[in-house]
């Protein structure tokens, strides 16, 4: 496997600003890879501006996740979502490898880790009664992987179960396609799917800036998520979620729901932000939550380490 280390030789007149950006950032090392590296690509899913793949080392049985860029992609936004995906270290946020060039896309492609456990919404269409030591431990894991983001100034800007991964039954939060470093002057475009959205970019997308309480409110309904196994709203006519979300409306609790859990997932989705916990608030009341519920069993889980924020 051939590794190059940045400043690297990009002749390709559409990646020009790419360039500019690897050769500025040359301090720091991004492996860039050939894509003779990879083998056995098979297309696995896709998005508005890219296509997923998993792949094979050559000459390996280490599975990579390829993500390719289309040609609806905007440099900015790539360049902003390598930025970001270099410097997101943490158990559960997919690992970055490096990029590489492949002859059918224009741009550069993600390389990243392989996640064997598919999206977290699919892991909840297909166990429909998972138990709540899974929905707790799943709980935490999502809110660690947020607190390291929120700890070094990055919104995650678009958290809903498709954009969350399973690996060996533990959380992997990734797509960081609309993600934002507080205090950047790069300003991405508010994006997601409209029930995890917070409502106040939702009613006002121009003028509203994306913070860490847009993250708190759609970790909420993800919350809620987890104990429902469902989608929100999939009772209503897509059309008018939106208006209804506005209104204030929310999904009501699942029944035997731990009722601690419950309250906690309804402040992070209240209307207005201020009236939101942080992510050290949502940790400390999920670790003050029991993992026995209603006889089952304790799990084990530790509880999450406030003082582990780890800056970068």
């Amino acid at each position: 496997m051939k590794i190059f280390i940045i400043p690297y030789t990009i002749t390709t007149t559409n990646t020009k600003r790419l360039k500019n950006y690897l050769d500025d950032v040359g301090s720091q090392v991004i492996h860039i890879y050939n894509s003779h590296d990879f083998e056995n690509l098979t297309h696995i899913a896709s998005g508005g501006f890219s296509l997923v793949h998993v792949a094979y080392w050559k000459n390996t049985v280490t599975k990579v996740a390829i993500k390719k860029f289309n040609e609806n992609s905007k440099e900015d936004d790539i360049i902003n979502e390598i930025n970001i995906m270099r410097v997101a270290s943490h158990p559960s946020i997919i690992q970055f490898y490096g990029i590489a060039k492949f002859k059918d896309k224009p741009y550069y492609s993600l390389v990243l880790e392989y996640a064997d456990g598919g999206t977290l919404k699919n892991h909840l269409r297909n166990n429909a009664k998972i138990k709540w030591e899974s929905q707790l431990k799943f709980a935490k894991e999502i809110a660690a992987a947020i607190l390291w983001l929120h700890c070094n100034a990055i919104i995650h800007g678009d958290l809903h179960p498709n954009n969350i991964l399973i690996h060996k039954n533990t959380i992997k939060l990734a797509d960081f396609g609309c993600s934002r470093l507080r205090g950047n002057e790069y300003y991405t475009k508010p994006c997601g799917i409209i029930p995890y959205m917070d409502p106040k970019i939702l009613g006002n997308p121009e003028s509203y800036d994306l913070t860490e309480k847009s993250d708190i409110y759609s970790l909420g309904v993800i919350f809620w998520e987890l104990t429902s196994c469902s989608s929100p709203f999939d009772s209503l006519v897509k059309c008018l979620i939106k208006s209804e979300i506005l209104k204030g409306t929310r999904e009501k609790p699942i029944p035997n729901t731990n009722i601690e859990f419950v309250a906690l997932y309804e402040v992070c989705w209240k209307q207005e932000p201020d009236e939101r916990p942080d992510i050290r608030q949502v940790i400390s009341e999920l670790n003050s939550i029991e993992p026995n519920n209603f006889n089952s069993q304790d799990t084990g889980d530790e509880d999450l380490c406030l003082s582990s924020c780890e800056v970068i």
